[in-house]
Parts: structure tokens; sequence; C-alpha cells
């Protein structure tokens, strides 16, 4: 013991020490600062380790004594063979770096208060009596196929955390969003069936599931109390087709409780062959994996969707099969495909099982050649909402003067009047050539608003004076 001792005291001096194997079998072992490689075994029992440095292991670990959380020092597990961590007692470090082809196999649990970084080998933790620990704030780096946890971490802390699990072939990572987790969150992924149960209402959602992925699963359990959201992801692994829909919004978080299928919600990212789900604030927690629901169960059965361009605007048209309390539909638009904006509302039939087409005009591109992408928000009148697949348009622009819009108008509305030259006057006409009185609002150089309130229908039209003259443009008021 005496020589470890003395050891540990040069390295702390800033310098770096080999060892064969060290065997602590009583007193304190102590790093502060440098650099302890040990080219075996590291086998404490007793006592006290501190390290205060750095310290490579290519051997084995023995831990039969009792350590406290540590908030300095590093260990790397760097062995050429598969390398162990056993004993007694948990190991505590502030960073752990895994960089073994052969992997680690963890026979007594380890505790990571600031960091791991995955470079190389796979984590066996499927021993039920061990896993791998992170703290509140750890975090997780280089985690991949070739480098991930095979069985289960444990995360302690709220907050958004990706955990780092898979089967030891492929890295599947299942997201937790906590707001309460008082002693810690358990999880562990496997690629098999969980189990059938009956299709329930009792979730989150009260629409049962139909069908839930028989491949893979993540079994959640808590070490104490916990609430939050899970994130399911899928891709192409392990992911059987569970449904005939090509809507995203079927897509649910399954949740197997008590015998029974729940769905969990709610809003899907991604597309039909990779994304995640992330399900409402749930407080009971079990296997979860991707579920699906019946397309008849969506607030609205799209079946088409699609935008065509016309010299400088878009003619955005979708036709539904079946509407279930539907409130109406947002057109929103994009120049990256990513980031979205409302741009006009289309009021829904709300209930119907007839085939239902729906026409919106986009006539606020303006005369510039460009790709735009389009997307459909469907509201339900509870406020709940589903997305339709992006589609994109290149619009060609024109040499129009003047674009008008909403055209057809409703008489109560305010129309847009676009031009490409300053307006410096636009008013209303009727067919008999008299001018109808209404409100107008200069909003920027080349737009005005038109309120045609107590406008009666019928056929109008707008007459502006322009740098380049007077244009007269046709405006229908339904």
């Amino acid at each position: 013991m005496k020589f470890i001792y003395i050891l540990t005291l040069l390295v702390g001096l800033g310098g770096n020490a080999l060892a064969q194997g060290i065997s602590s079998v009583a007193g304190t072992v102590i790093l502060k600062g440098g650099s302890l490689r040990v080219k075996g075994d590291l086998r404490l029992s007793g006592g006290a380790f501190v390290n205060d440095g750095h310290v490579f292991v290519s051997g084995n670990i023995v831990n039969n004594q009792a350590m406290t959380e540590a908030d300095k020092g590093s260990l790397t597990l760097d062995g050429t063979a598969s390398q162990t961590i056993s004993g007694t007692e948990p190991y505590f470090t502030r960073f752990l770096t895994v960089n073994n082809a052969g992997g680690v196999v963890l026979g007594n649990s380890i505790k990571v208060g600031g960091k791991i970084t995955f470079l190389n080998g796979i984590v066996d933790a499927s021993n039920n009596s061990a896993t791998l620990v992170l703290g509140d704030t750890a975090l997780v780096t280089g985690v991949s196929d070739a480098s991930h946890v095979n069985g289960s971490v444990i995360k302690t802390g709220i907050g958004n955390f990706l955990y780092p699990v898979g089967d030891g072939v492929r890295y599947q990572p299942v997201a937790l969003d906590l707001t309460e987790n008082s002693a810690g969150m358990s999880v562990r992924y496997f690629a098999e069936d969980v189990g059938a149960g009956s299709f329930a209402t009792t979730g989150a959602s009260n629409i049962a599931l139909e069908a839930y992925n028989k491949e893979e699963y993540w079994d959640l359990v808590p070490k104490g109390t916990a609430t939050g959201k899970v994130v399911i992801r899928y891709d192409n692994y392990n992911n059987p087709s569970i449904t005939t829909s090509d809507s995203l919004n079927v897509f649910k978080v399954a949740h197997l409780r008590n015998g029974d299928w729940l769905n969990e919600g709610d809003k899907v990212t991604g597309d039909l062959m990779s994304g995640h789900v992330t399900s409402k604030v749930i407080s009971s927690w079990s296997p979860f994996t991707l579920g699906v629901i019946p397309e008849v169960r969506l607030p609205v059965t799209l079946v088409s969707f699609h935008a065509k361009a016309i010299e400088s605007s878009a003619l955005i048209e979708w036709e539904t099969v079946s509407e279930t309390n539907a409130s109406h539909f947002e057109v929103e638009r994009s120049s990256d495909a990513k980031n979205f904006e409302k741009i006009g509302t289309v009021a829904a039939v709300g209930n119907s099982t007839a085939w239902q087409t729906y026409l919106f005009t986009d006539l606020t591109l303006g005369n510039q050649s460009r790709t735009v992408y389009y997307r459909l928000r469907s509201v339900d009148r509870d406020g709940t909402f589903s997305f339709s697949r992006s589609v994109s348009v290149q619009t060609k622009g024109s040499g129009q003067l003047v674009n008008v819009y909403p055209n057809p108008a409703r008489k109560v509305s305010v129309v847009t009047v676009m031009s490409r030259v300053s307006a410096n006057e636009v008013s209303l006409w009727d067919m008999f050539g008299r001018q109808v009185p209404v409100r107008t609002e200069l909003t920027s150089d080349t737009s005005v608003k038109v309120n045609l309130h107590g406008v009666a229908s019928g056929v109008y039209f707008l007459k502006l004076t322009t740098n380049e003259g007077v244009v007269n443009h046709k405006l229908v008021v339904e």
C-alpha cells in the first residue's frame, strides 16, 4: 500500500506514471493531477481512492470500497480486450471515456457526474444488478452504432435527455423531457415484441390504437416518481409496416400498461420512413414503442394536397374523404421547407363522409422567380391539429402589374391590392361606371388594403393610379 501512495503522490506533481497493475487493500490512494496508466487491473478494497487527475486502465476494475461522488478526475477504459467493471461498490468518476473495441462489461454500476464520451466499443449493462448511472447535469458525446449502451442507463435530474441505448448492433435512443424525476429514470432498449394487449381508450388520448411495433420497445422505469414527455424515434431498423396510411398523423406513442396498449399522443415530426413522435405529459411508466391509430379517426382524412404555379401566384388544392368535427384549414408557406408561416385560412365542412375539394390562391408571391413550399394545417374544433406533407412550386414571375387577394372576396372582408409599382390612389367602381365608396389603408408603397364592408355582391373594378398609368383590375364580391 505504501508503494501505491508514494507512486500517486509522484503523479500528483504533474508527471505521468505507469503501473502494471494496482491493488489497494487498505489506506488511501491519491492522484493529485497528472495521469496514471494502469496496464492491467485496478483493484480497490477498503480505504479510499481519490482521483483528481487522469486514470487510464487497460484491464479490469474491481471496486470493493465505498466511494463518494466525484467532482474531479477522469477514467479512460482503453484496453484491447473486453474489460469488466465489478466489485461490491459502485465506481464514481467525473468523466468517463469508452475507447475499447472489445467492449466494457458492467458487473457493477458506474456513475458519471460530468460527461461520458463514447469513442469505440459497446458498454454491456445487461446485468440486472449493474447499470450506467448519469448525474443530473451529465452530458453524452460520440454515441454511435459502434459505441453505445446495450442495457440499462439511469439518468437523474430533470430536463430533456437522449438516452444512449441500443442493442449492441444499432444505436436506438429514446428521449425524455421530465419536469419531475425524484430518484432517476432507468431506460433500456429491447429489439423484440414486448407482448400483446387490448387497445384501450384510457391513455392521454381516448382514441384507441389499432397496431403497435412488435419488433422493438423501450422499458422506462422510474426509481421514484417521474412526470414528463416521451419521444419515440422510428427509422429503418426494427420498423415494420404497421399501417397502410400515408398520413404522418396516424403515428402515436404506444404505452403498454396493465395489459392495455394506450395511445399517449401526440406530435409527429419527420416523414413516413423516419422521425419521432412526442407524447403528451404522463406520469405512469412501463414499456413504450411506436403505435398507430386508424386513419378514419383523424379529424380530417386528406387524400391529396397539391400546389401549382400560375405566373407569380400559386394555386393550392386539397381533397378530403372524411371530416369529423373539423374546424378549418390553415395554409402555410416557407422558403426553406423548415420555417413555415400562415398565409391564409379556409373553413372546413366540419363533418362529412363525402368527397370535398378545397382551393386557395396565394397571390402574395411577388414578381420574382423562386421556389416556395406549402403545407396544410388541419385544425379540429377542440384545437388539436395535424400537418400534411409539404409540397413545392417554382414560381415563374410575370409582367402582371397588379394582384388582388383574395379574389373572389366576401362582401364583409378586406382585400389586399399588390402592385409592382407605387399606387397613388385606389378606388372601387361598379359595372355601370359608378364609384363605390370604400375605406382604403396604405400598408406599404406597393400594398393597399380595401375594406369591402357594406359592398353588395357583384362584379367590380379596382382602379389603381400608378406611376405607370391607370390600371383596372376585376374584383368579384360574393
